[in-house]
C-alpha cells in the first residue's frame, strides 16, 4: 500500500476517532466546556478541569483531521492526477472539512441547539464518506490491485450497492434524530425498552415523541438491513467484497440494537453512549464502502472487460 493510500485510510480512521470523541463530549456534557471559539475560556490552552479538556481535545483532533484531509488532497494532486475521481473528491473534502469546523464553531456560539448538533454529526459522516471514496479510488487504481479493479468494472449486478445507498439514506435519518434526541435531553424520556413508559406509543410529550421516533426508525431499519445482508451473502462469489461487508453490517446492526437497549436499561452510561455512536459510524463506513465498490467507474479501463468491448478496443 503506497503512502497516499495509507494517508487516506488513516484519515478515515482518524475521522472515526474524532466522531467517537464528539460522542464523549456529548455524553459527558462537555459541549460548553469551552464556551468560546477558537479559544477556550479566553486562552489558547484550556483550563485543567474535566469539561474544558474534553471539549478542547475534540477541537485538537478535529484540527489534526483537517490537516490530514489537506495532506490527502496534496498527495492526490501529486500521485493521482490521472484519476479524476480521487483527485476531485480529495479536493472537495478540504472545504467540506472546513465547513464542518465552522459548523462546530456555530454549535458553540449558539450554545448547542439540538438541530445543529445533529447536523454536525451527519456532516462528519459525509466527510468520512469522502475520505473513504478517496482511499477506495486510490487503492483500486493502483496497478498492483488491477485484479480488484477488473472485478469492480465487471461486476454483474448493482443491486447490493443500490440497497447500500437506501440503507445510508435511512441511516442518515436514524442518526440525525438520534443526535437531536441526545442533545435535547430526550434520551431518558422513555423508561424501559422496547416499550416507552409501559406503552408502545409515546405520550403527548415532545421528548417522548422524539425518543420513540428514533426507536421506530431504528427498528424499521431492519427491513433494509436484512435484504442487504442476504443479497450481499448470495453475491459473495461474484463480488469479492460483498460477503465481508454483508456480515459486518448485520453484526453492527445487531450490536447497535443491543447497545441501544442497554443504554435505556442502565440510564445511558458514558461508555455505552459513546459505543452507540461509534457503532453507527462503523455501519455508515461499511455501507458507504459497499456503495462505492458498486458504482465506482475506473479511470483506466482494465483489460478484458465489457468497457473495452463496447469501446471496440481489443479485449
Amino acid at each position: 500500500m503506497k503512502i497516499a493510500q495509507r494517508l487516506a485510510l488513516t484519515t478515515c480512521l482518524a475521522t472515526i476517532v474524532l466522531i467517537a470523541i464528539g460522542a464523549i463530549v456529548r455524553a459527558t456534557g462537555s459541549g460548553l466546556g469551552c464556551p468560546d471559539w477558537p479559544t477556550c475560556q479566553g486562552g489558547v490552552v484550556p483550563p485543567g478541569s474535566k469539561e474544558p479538556l474534553i471539549e478542547f481535545s475534540h477541537r485538537f483532533v478535529g484540527a489534526v483531521v483537517g490537516l490530514m484531509v489537506i495532506g490527502t488532497a496534496v498527495t492526490a494532486w501529486r500521485a493521482y492526477r490521472h484519476v479524476p475521481f480521487a483527485l476531485w473528491t480529495a479536493t472537495i473534502a478540504v472545504p467540506l472539512v472546513g465547513l464542518q469546523g465552522l459548523l462546530g464553531a456555530v454549535t458553540v456560539w449558539t450554545e448547542l441547539p439540538p438541530a445543529i448538533v445533529a447536523t454536525h454529526l451527519i456532516t462528519a459522516m459525509v466527510v468520512l464518506s469522502f475520505e473513504l471514496a478517496v482511499f477506495i479510488s486510490m487503492y483500486l487504481e493502483d496497478p498492483d490491485h488491477a485484479h480488484h479493479l477488473r472485478a469492480v468494472a465487471e461486476a454483474p449486478t448493482k443491486r447490493v450497492g443500490q440497497l447500500a445507498v437506501a440503507c445510508l439514506a435511512w441511516l442518515t435519518a436514524v442518526m440525525w434524530i438520534g443526535g437531536y434526541m441526545a442533545e435535547s435531553g430526550a434520551s431518558t424520556a422513555c423508561d424501559g425498552w422496547p416499550l416507552c413508559n409501559g406503552s408502545v406509543l409515546p405520550a403527548a410529550d415532545d421528548q417522548e415523541i422524539t425518543h420513540m421516533v428514533h426507536r421506530y426508525l431504528a427498528g424499521a431499519f431492519v427491513f433494509l438491513v436484512v435484504p442487504f445482508v442476504v443479497l450481499a451473502w448470495r453475491e459473495r462469489k461474484r463480488l469479492f467484497w460483498a460477503g465481508p461487508m454483508g456480515i459486518a453490517v448485520g453484526v453492527l446492526y445487531a450490536a447497535q440494537v443491543a447497545v441501544g437497549a442497554l443504554n435505556v436499561w442502565y440510564t445511558f452510561p458514558d461508555v455505552l453512549t459513546v459505543s452507540h455512536t461509534v457503532i453507527a459510524a462503523l455501519a455508515w463506513f461499511t455501507l458507504a464502502g459497499a456503495a462505492l465498490m458498486t458504482f465506482y467507474v475506473p479511470a483506466r479501463v482494465p483489460e478484458s472487460t465489457p468497457f473495452n468491448r463496447r469501446a471496440g478496443a481489443p479485449a
